[in-house]
């Protein structure tokens, strides 16, 4: 027998306790995917339609449960350690560049994301209870939650992939769970047109970004994003490195990840996709789908390319490109907005102009990991690596993911009770409505207030830190390259004003005319004209409604939580 070969039971005995200490890592993610295979048993042993609802109940238990292991894995910051602790590494595996490296990470990074998104998908699932349009297709209600469970479980994979196959992976777990759910309405034309679109432009970003994989297979021998850099380091210093190869491959790489958080050019679908999905899982896409994907983008774009922290220069000027990309998106998604009749296609375009700002928070970033590299090279890395942290753009597209989720859900949340009650969605049957439903009239033009970002609500403290951090100045230069960004940004922030406001002038201003009454003429009224809404119903618009507030007001602890999340998330 060949000494060099590795018998194949000495390998397993050699990895075991590896595979032992992985799995306790994937806890939530294993409670999803066991939660999730029991929910079609579930559904399967239900035969009344009447009783599907139960398998909701069960997954709302699942996704708690996920959320609480998820919490568990939350690494605190102890004020003044000098100890900074890693990420776990989750399904390791040996190269010959790296010892050890792990098809994905538990970091505090990837933990924040998870908590988001698994809050993000308890409140999806009982919008869905309360959602008329999820309970007209009663007997497929309990594929519907199944489908939920398994939309969760990509969505936390995609922050915490660290390797370019399990990225890939749980991009399209996500993206073809989405394509069900999108057509969920099977009956409605409108529905299906919107999952065919979908998965057309779905197929054709997922084959631009797996060639734009295999260009950076090709170009550093190694799937893991640590690998990658670590070939590109080398090959930086070497002066080896095919820039031109490398740009194709990239580029084609942002493309997949751009589709999944509407960034332009790889909108198209947004909109069509977000008009005829139901309202919940139209709004699951606009906050937890795009989170993750923003989870998955800054995890790639930080960590599979080097800074040289000799001369504090990036091999790739991405941040330019995102810069680019940011500006084009939330002009784009901003006047494509004014010209909507449909409130939900309206919002679809105002969720692309997000993305744009988000994305100014990208740039930052990469503007960060400039920073600190002059800070490395000029010796000044002790003294001035606190306040890297703190200015990190980072932190600002964490806090805006955190204003987004209350604010977003909020405005979809009472949008779908509207839709309840009046059976459209179109910005004209809005006419008077404030004199029907004060409270959800009122509530909608708070949402839409934090939505522009105007003081006193959660929005405008996630624009304020995009802002700040796209503003801060080179410690070392003082130089400030991108004020053009935060121009733009501030002008596209003026012209959301205008729809958003036309929305709360149809609600609050204008009458109600012949056209309209029909729509409410067979609707129970109270004495007072007002139409009722259960208990629940009203609870459930104060679980958005009080964040969207106190958060405006008193928003230390995000900031904290978020701070302590980059912290963790080292760069060292």
């Amino acid at each position: 027998m060949n000494p060099n070969i590795i018998n194949p039971q000495e390998l397993a005995k050699l990895f075991a306790p590896l595979v032992k200490t992985s799995m306790s890592h994937f806890l939530p993610e294993t409670i999803l995917t066991v939660g999730f295979l029991l929910a079609i048993i579930l559904d399967l042993l239900i035969k009344k339609s009447s009783q599907k609802k139960l398998t909701g109940y069960f997954a709302l238990i699942v996704l708690a449960a996920a959320f609480v292991t998820s919490w568990m894995q939350w690494q605190p910051y102890v004020e003044g350690s000098t100890t900074w602790k890693g990420g776990s590494m989750i399904f390791p595996y040996m190269t010959t560049l790296i010892p050890q490296i792990g098809m994905a990470v538990v970091d505090n990074f990837a933990v924040f994301f998870k908590l988001l998104i698994s809050l993000s998908a308890m409140l999806i699932v009982l919008m869905s209870m309360l959602s008329r349009e999820v309970e007209e297709r009663g007997r497929h209600n309990g594929e519907y939650f199944a489908l939920l469970l398994a939309l969760t479980l990509g969505m936390f994979l995609m922050p915490a992939a660290t390797d370019l196959v399990m990225m890939y992976i749980s991009l399209e777990l996500v993206s073809i769970t989405s394509y069900i759910m999108v057509g969920f309405m099977k009956e409605n034309s409108r529905s299906s047109e919107a999952s065919m679109k979908y998965v057309l432009f779905g197929a054709f970003s997922s084959g631009l970004m797996i060639y734009g994989f295999s260009i950076l297979y090709g170009l550093t021998g190694t799937t893991s994003i640590v690998g990658i850099q670590a070939v590109l380091q080398s090959g930086m210093e070497a002066h080896t490195v095919n820039q031109l190869a490398l740009w194709v491959g990239v580029i084609l790489s942002l493309a997949g990840m751009g589709y999944k958080i509407s960034a332009a050019p790889f909108h198209f679908w947004t909109p069509d996709v977000y008009e005829g999905a139901p309202i919940p899982i139209t709004a699951l896409l606009s906050v937890a789908s795009k989170a993750g994907g923003f989870g998955l983008l800054m995890r790639f774009l930080m960590f599979g390319f080097p800074v040289d922290f000799q001369t504090g220069k990036l091999l790739l000027n991405w941040p330019l490109v995102v810069a680019v990309l940011a500006a084009v998106t939330m002009t784009l998604g901003n006047f494509a907005a004014l010209r909507q009749s449909n409130i939900k296609r309206m919002l679809a375009y105002s969720t692309i102009a997000h993305a744009g700002y988000m994305m100014v928070g990208l740039v930052a970033v990469g503007s960060g990991l400039f920073m600190l590299a002059e800070v490395r090279s000029v010796g000044f890395h002790k003294e001035l690596l606190p306040h890297f942290y703190e200015m990190s753009g980072m932190v600002s597209v964490m806090i805006y993911l955190v204003a987004y989720l209350f604010t977003n859900l909020g405005a979809f949340y009472v949008i779908m009770l509207i839709a309840n009650k009046i059976g459209s969605e179109e910005i004209e049957d809005y006419k008077g409505f404030a004199k029907k439903s004060p409270l959800l009239a009122v509530s909608l033009g708070i949402f839409l207030v934090s939505l522009t970002g105007i003081p006193l609500t959660v929005g405008f403290i996630g624009k304020l830190y995009i802002f700040s951090s796209i503003l801060t100045a080179d410690p070392i230069t003082h130089a400030t390259p991108w004020v053009w960004l935060a121009v733009v940004m501030v002008l596209n922030s003026v012209v959301s004003l205008y729809y958003y406001v036309r929305v709360m002038q149809a609600m609050f201003i204008k009458q109600a005319d012949a056209q309209t009454a029909p729509l409410t003429s067979a609707l129970s009224v109270g004495p007072d004209g007002t139409l009722s809404y259960s208990l629940i119903s009203k609870i459930f618009i104060f679980a958005f409604l009080v964040p969207t507030i106190v958060l405006g007001v008193y928003f230390q602890p995000v900031v904290d939580f978020t701070s302590n999340v980059v912290r963790f998330f080292s760069l060292q």
